[in-house]
């Protein structure tokens, strides 16, 4: 429930605590907006997340989920939670096929957010049921400015363009020389169409996310060895990524410099990404929904 008093207009903004329900974290930015949102005071944020086969390290880094055996579950406690009055809004992270559920049976107002590879896809941005799912929004927001034309709806509705926070606490410049430059793969993309880009760069070291297993903890020091890091990579469906990639906005904070898809070098993270910049927005955003 929203304290002081509700949402009458004789209270400034700042003093109106919201209290906001993630629901799902695939890759972590759900706690991380959870982390930082408790942590400035806008109010009570707590994240559920369907818990799976394989760890997620951000998410255990941060140890703000709340873990489910299944989705049925998780969805049941929810909705139990919503109507139990302990939170104002819902903000569900990629599975619009759940909006219908909680529109339905909390009468509570969600927040729908996309991170890539869930509208990328053209089977998931084009999918008529997806289509009719996500439609059923208050507010859907996304982290790439291109996704917007793929975020396709049968009615309108707000959509907003909200970047993804970087640690700043976490990921920052450390005393070491940095040299030499690195890049990044994963089984989240065409690896070897990726391989093939950084052939280019002479002496680069490689690393496979997959076949390391970092503990995130740990990346801080390994950005900060680095001079630079190339940020090029090849979805899975066989298109060149044209955004920075989290672990680029995470080496940029730590000092190193990046080289982009654009063939820019980039310095220095934008102020947009910063956790007290991200999570003020974010915060307004709900206060909007819930008012308007």
């Amino acid at each position: 429930m929203i304290e002081k008093n509700g949402l009458n207009n004789s209270l400034n903004i700042e003093n109106r605590k919201i209290n906001v329900l993630h629901i799902l974290d695939m890759v972590g930015g759900s706690s991380i907006q959870s982390h930082f949102y408790n942590k400035f005071g806008y109010g009570k944020s707590i994240v559920f997340y369907h818990k799976k086969a394989k760890n997620n390290p951000v998410v255990e880094f941060y140890n703000e989920a709340i873990p489910f055996p299944t989705v049925r579950s998780l969805v049941l406690e929810a909705i139990r939670k919503c109507r139990s009055n302990e939170i104002d809004i819902i903000h569900l992270h990629q599975a619009e096929i759940l909006l219908p559920i909680f529109k339905l049976l909390t009468n509570k107002k969600v927040v729908l957010q996309y991170q890539g590879s869930d509208i990328n896809e053209p089977g998931r941005s084009k999918n008529i049921f997806r289509i009719i799912f996500r439609s059923m929004a208050d507010t859907i927001i996304y982290n790439q400015k291109f996704h917007l034309k793929k975020i396709i709806t049968i009615r309108k509705l707000p959509k907003e363009y909200h970047v993804n926070a970087v640690d700043t606490d976490h990921f920052k410049p450390q005393d070491k020389t940095k040299k030499g430059t690195v890049a990044f793969i994963s089984d989240n993309m065409n690896k070897k169409a990726t391989l093939k880009l950084l052939e280019k760069f002479e002496g680069i070291e490689i690393i496979n996310v997959a076949k390391a297993d970092i503990p995130h903890k740990e990346i801080p020091n390994i950005l900060n060895n680095y001079e630079m890091m190339v940020d090029l990579k090849v979805a899975t469906y066989n298109l060149l990524v044209p955004t920075l990639s989290m672990l680029s906005l995470q080496s940029l904070a730590c000092g190193c410099k990046v080289y982009t898809f654009q063939d820019e070098i980039k310095e220095g993270l934008p102020e947009r990404h910063k956790p007290e910049v991200v999570i003020k927005k974010l915060y307004n955003l709900f206060y909007k929904v819930l008012t308007t």
